[in-house]
């Protein structure tokens, strides 16, 4: 039951997801700039008052390289009740580094980048014990063995292709990742041609497309201006017993601006459904599950003049709660376990 649990922290990456030529040198960052992450409100320069509504449309040019800092805090409360109440947390936060660089620009507009994760960050703290890891930086063979996921991704270029509009046409040029996470691991000698494909789709799917949702985001297909709003439905995902159908809501709260540039501001937020069975039976134990209870946040800020985000702050939770009831040769049996699971992303153009 715990893998769906993952599957839906992994998901609530991308539940949420909605320039000027910079060929000048990299930005360097101190080591304490580089971690030092914002997750306050856009400085803006006043209200734009034209009236006139707008596409929003990424409008990279060929050449371009942008950074960006990606910070991602998970926690997750669980609480388990039978004939003692047991409590556990998990907090992590991870911070990531990018450089996007635009390799090509189609006609219709569509994208062609390299995507570069240059640092690396993780802190984590789990039933009293504290995690740390910096990729390129710990070379203690063990902890680079446990952070394998993120040793693989450092300074590992992959590319991807989206659209205009923030489709993702294509992830490619994963498979050095995924033999360097194999190498990490020590099973790049043992494993299946069939089992290596597997790996790097699944690294494709549940980690690089959620981290680049994150930075090109789906926009609207229509014209907008103060106050417009659009929605887009997402696929159906599995929790457990049950489907979660959603849809991510969008309202521009206002158009804001930046050195005389127009600044979209932008309400995120999704309209959650689930359908499925609420008690369910395993062999001799009988689960009683609670509808799941979900709310979503966030802010956008999307550069029209740059066409590219400059900034967002997005919030989900989850709370999952079930009685379990169970006969066993000591008699009837009950329990019951609780989850609540908050996923916060603070994404900023540095």
């Amino acid at each position: 039951m715990l893998k769906y649990l993952l599957v839906l922290i992994t998901s609530s990456l991308i539940l949420i997801s909605c320039g000027d030529k910079n060929n000048g040198p990299e930005k360097n960052l101190t080591e304490k700039e580089k971690y030092a992450y914002d997750s306050t409100d856009l400085k803006t320069e006043g209200m734009d008052t034209s009236g006139k509504p707008f596409l929003m449309e990424y409008k990279f040019k060929r050449g371009d390289k942008i950074m960006y800092r990606l910070t991602t805090i998970s926690n997750n409360l669980q609480t388990i009740k039978m004939d003692t109440t047991i409590s556990s947390g998990v907090n992590q936060k991870i911070i990531y580094i990018l450089d996007l660089l635009v390799k090509e620009v189609d006609e219709d507009g569509s994208t062609e980048a390299e995507i570069n994760f240059n640092s690396i960050k993780l802190e984590a703290a789990a039933n009293g014990q504290t995690f740390n890891f910096e990729a390129g930086k710990d070379l203690d063979s063990a902890k680079i063995h446990q952070f394998a996921e993120y040793q693989a991704l450092y300074n590992n270029p992959f590319s991807a292709r989206f659209s205009k509009k923030g489709d993702i046409l294509e992830v490619f040029k994963a498979d050095k990742i995924s033999n360097k996470f194999l190498e990490l691991k020590g099973a790049a000698d043992t494993i299946s041609v069939n089992d290596r494909n597997l790996i790097r789709q699944d690294l494709i799917n549940g980690v690089l497309t959620p981290l680049i949702t994150q930075i090109i985001r789906k926009l609207a297909d229509k014209e907008v201006y103060k106050d417009s709003t659009w929605q887009i439905q997402q696929a159906p995902i599995p929790l457990m017993f049950y489907q979660i159908n959603y849809t991510n809501t969008y309202k521009v709260e206002s158009v804001e601006k930046l050195e005389d540039d127009r600044v979209a501001v932008i309400n995120a937020g999704i309209d959650f459904k689930y359908s499925g069975q609420s008690q369910v039976n395993q062999g001799n134990v009988f689960y009683n599950f609670e509808k799941p209870k979900s709310t979503a946040e966030g802010k956008i800020y999307f550069h029209v003049d740059r066409g590219i985000q400059i900034k967002s702050r997005t919030k989900t939770r989850l709370e999952i709660s079930y009685t379990m009831e169970a006969n066993t040769p000591q008699g009837k049996q009950k329990g019951s376990r609780s989850d609540v699971i908050t996923n916060t992303n603070i994404l900023e153009l540095l």
